[in-house]
């Protein structure tokens, strides 16, 4: 992109487990990236059963904000727009930590489940391109620490959209598995997913998903173990799995303990916590969705969808002021 046309956008998500960084130019209705950058925060750790973000983990999401700010000005960011999901939609005291935010400089919007599954679909849509669905339905998977988005869709439309409450942190803070997890804690999960599941099955029976694409760091690490070579594919387009095979890598990390899973080539440390965890809900969906026949990786989510539609605005700026963006001349980032 040439650097006179291009207008630098900057996005952040505020997961429950992961605050995600994400700078990119857009030209011409297209987006490029240039920087991006994961910290693991756990700002909903142990918090779904409190019911409150505990001040060590907001004060910790307020350092990498910190951060994030000092690097998008060092990449020139020209707007930014930073998004909060589930656990701050939760936390009794998510307001707290919004406001803190706030006398930092940052605006951070906390939305709703059915808007952060519209983001994820735009993202994931855009590495898709290079496939043809030829009529069938696809189910995308976002598996957060607080919730689950389903996405239910065509190539010509959504046909139906979930937030679940389902997310890795949140059946750890609930269940309180054992490690490594035991039969009764694998069952107690399942039960879970099935009760929140029953009203997505009813929808999609008419029109069964015969494609998953699955986005998170859970699918991520799991595409990692089958080719060591994924991290270096093009995250502009999803990458395949072989469906037996994640089938059973899911069922064996499931019963594998924390330490073991710390000696395992292409497990990243940070995601050892709740990973038993995730491969139990992956290999339950699959079940309980058995037209599926393909399933995919996207390495887009919340983040590169709101990437696409700023690029569809930037050649306006009062277009992306209208959208939520905001200017960091506007807002003096703290530090």
């Amino acid at each position: 992109m040439e650097s006179e046309a291009r207008t630098r956008l900057g996005v952040v998500d505020c997961g429950t487990n992961t605050f995600n960084l994400h700078i990119a130019d857009a030209a011409d209705g297209r987006w490029q990236s240039v920087f991006k950058q994961r910290r693991f925060v756990r700002l909903g750790q142990d918090s779904f059963r409190s019911g409150r973000l505990s001040p060590l983990r907001m004060r910790r999401g307020l350092d990498v904000l910190d951060s994030f700010g000092q690097t998008a000005r060092n990449y020139g960011v020209d707007y930014f727009r930073a998004l909060g999901c589930s656990a701050l939609r939760d936390a009794a005291n998510g307001v707290d930590f919004v406001q803190a935010a706030q006398q930092r400089g940052w605006n951070i919007e906390v939305v709703d489940g059915a808007s952060e599954a519209e983001w994820i679909h735009l993202g994931v849509k855009d590495t898709l391109g290079h496939l043809d669905l030829a009529g069938d339905s696809a189910l995308t998977v976002d598996i957060g620490g607080g919730s689950v988005e389903l996405i239910h869709w065509s190539q010509e439309a959504i046909l139906g959209r979930w937030s679940l409450d389902l997310g890795v942190a949140r059946l750890t803070d609930w269940i309180k598995p054992k490690d490594p997890l035991s039969q009764q804690d694998m069952a107690s999960i399942r039960s879970v997913i099935d009760g929140a599941l029953a009203p997505v099955k009813v929808a999609v029976a008419k029109d069964h998903p015969r494609w998953m694409v699955g986005t998170s760091g859970a699918f991520n690490t799991l595409r990692t173990m089958e080719d060591s070579k994924a991290p270096w594919n093009s995250p502009r387009q999803a990458d395949g799995f072989n469906v037996e095979a994640l089938k059973a890598r899911c069922d064996a990390l499931a019963a594998t303990s924390k330490e073991d899973m710390h000696s395992i080539g292409g497990m990243h440390p940070d995601r050892v916590p709740y990973m038993g965890v995730a491969c139990v809900v992956i290999g339950h969906l699959l079940e309980q969705f058995p037209h599926v026949e393909r399933v995919y990786r996207s390495r887009h989510t919340l983040a590169e969808g709101v990437l696409v539609d700023g690029a569809a605005r930037a050649q306006f700026a009062e277009t992306l002021r209208e959208a939520g963006w905001w200017s960091l001349e506007d807002i003096h980032l703290s530090h």
